[in-house]
C-alpha cells in the first residue's frame, strides 16, 4: 500500500490589491474575515475527512487524502457566495508532506491568473484512497503549572512560539510539516517519519527547553482519523494506558 500523502494549499485570491480597497480602518476586518474563513473551511474539510491548518493567515494547508477535485471547487464555490473575496486552491501528492505541498504551491502558481482549483499528480497515481496520512499530536507536560500559573502571559507565549519553531525545523529535516494548535499542543503531518525519529526529535526540544513532550501518533486514509488517533494515542500517554513518551494508533491494515 502506498503511504503518499495529498495536500491542498488555499490562498485568498488578489489579497493586497484587495485589502486595500478596505481603507485603513481595516485590520479588525481582515481579522473577522480570516477567522471565519479558516472556520468555514475546517468545517467543510472535515465534513470530508480533511483536515485544516493555517499557514498564513491569508493562506491554509489541508490535509486533503480521499477528497475529490469536485469537493474542492464545490468548497471554493461556496466561499465565493459567502466572502468579500475569492479563493484559489493548488492540490498536490508526494511521498513527504513537504514535497505534497510543494506540489500544491506549483498547482497554485499555475493558477493564479486563472483563480480556480489545479492538482499535481504523481505519474500513474489517480485513486486518491490508495493513500494514507501520519500526523504526531505533540503535547507540553504540565505546561499549566510549570508556565502559565508562574510566567506572565506574553513569556509564555513567546516560549510557544519558539518551540514551534524548533519542532517545526527538527520535523522539516524529515520533509514533515508542523503546525501549532493552539494551548502547548502541536501537529506535525509526518509521513515517513519514524517513532524512533518522533522520540528523537521531542527528545531533543526537551533538552533544549528543558521540559518534556509527549506525542500520539496516528495512522490513517483520512487527515481527520489520522488526527483523531493521534489524539487517542496522546491522551492513552496522559491516562497512563499507554508508555511515553510517544504511542501509535492505526486504522490502516497492513
Amino acid at each position: 500500500m502506498s503511504d503518499k500523502v495529498h495536500m491542498t494549499l488555499i490562498r485568498i485570491d488578489n489579497y493586497g490589491p484587495w485589502t486595500l480597497e478596505l481603507g485603513n480602518d481595516r485590520e479588525y476586518r481582515l481579522q473577522i474575515l480570516q477567522s471565519q474563513l479558516h472556520a468555514h473551511l475546517q468545517r467543510s474539510f472535515a465534513e470530508r475527512g480533511g483536515a485544516v491548518f493555517y499557514n498564513r493567515f491569508d493562506e491554509m494547508v489541508a490535509v486533503s487524502n480521499g477528497i475529490p477535485l469536485e469537493d474542492h471547487i464545490k468548497i471554493q464555490e461556496e466561499i465565493s457566495k459567502n466572502y468579500p473575496f475569492t479563493i484559489s486552491m493548488g492540490i498536490g501528492v508526494g511521498e513527504t508532506p513537504y514535497n505534497a505541498l510543494e506540489m500544491a504551491t506549483r498547482a497554485l502558481q499555475k493558477c493564479s491568473k486563472s483563480r480556480g482549483v489545479k492538482k499535481i499528480m504523481p505519474g500513474g497515481l489517480s485513486r486518491l484512497y490508495e493513500y494514507s496520512v501520519q500526523i504526531v499530536h505533540v503535547d507540553v507536560d504540565d505546561m499549566t503549572d510549570r508556565f502559565t500559573y508562574r510566567l506572565p502571559a506574553y513569556d509564555t507565549a513567546l516560549m510557544i512560539n519558539r518551540l514551534n519553531v524548533k519542532l517545526s525545523e527538527l520535523f522539516l529535516n524529515h520533509k514533515a510539516l508542523t503546525f501549532f494548535c493552539g494551548g502547548d499542543n502541536f501537529m506535525a503531518v509526518a509521513n515517513g517519519v519514524s517513532e524512533r525519529e518522533v522520540e528523537e526529535i521531542l527528545s531533543m526540544v526537551s533538552k533544549d527547553f528543558d521540559l518534556m513532550l509527549k506525542a500520539g501518533i496516528g495512522v490513517a486514509r483520512t487527515g481527520r482519523k489520522a488526527m483523531e488517533l493521534a489524539t487517542q494515542g496522546l491522551d492513552m500517554i496522559r491516562d497512563r494506558k499507554a508508555k511515553g513518551p510517544v504511542h501509535k494508533l492505526s486504522d490502516i491494515l497492513l
